[in-house]
């Protein structure tokens, strides 16, 4: 997939996280966010290291940390961040290639071969879908009929 794609899937399903409109919009915005950290190891072993269920737990108990060294108890911010990440792992899994969802613990790549990630029609399709779900959330919550 490409960022953007990544991004806005990740911003669309966060935005059904929060209650309100500022809880949406800061968990929409945590998702987006974080949806572009499992493409960090880009250069070495890309979609190995952190394209695993082990590095996503790690970095939610990491920031579950940071959060409370912070005093922040908002376990929005946590969900936003797995929602984020968990979406980046799964619409990897669309493409041929795949991701290694065990990895370290195993090499198994689990994949849907549904296309390339740089497939035009799947990304364009995946962020349409993906604006579209934004939209009509932000209009649920802001009361627009």
């Amino acid at each position: 997939m490409k960022k953007t794609t990544h991004v806005l899937l990740a911003a669309a399903l966060g935005s059904y996280i929060g209650s309100d409109i500022a809880s949406s919009l800061t968990a929409l915005t945590v998702a987006g966010l974080a949806s572009l950290i499992p493409d960090i190891d880009v250069h070495f072993k890309h979609r190995r290291t952190l394209h695993n269920i082990f590095a996503l737990s790690l970095c939610i108990l990491g920031a579950a940390f940071l959060l409370r060294y912070l005093k922040v108890y908002n376990t929005l911010i946590l969900e936003a961040i797995a929602v984020g990440w968990l979406s980046h792992i799964l619409a990897d899994m669309l493409n041929i290639q795949g991701v290694r969802l065990l990895h370290p613990f195993s090499d198994a790549s689990f994949s849907l071969k549904i296309a390339r990630s740089n497939n035009p029609v799947l990304n364009i399709t995946l962020s349409l879908l993906s604006i579209t779900l934004i939209t009509l959330r932000l209009k649920e919550l802001l009361h627009i009929a």
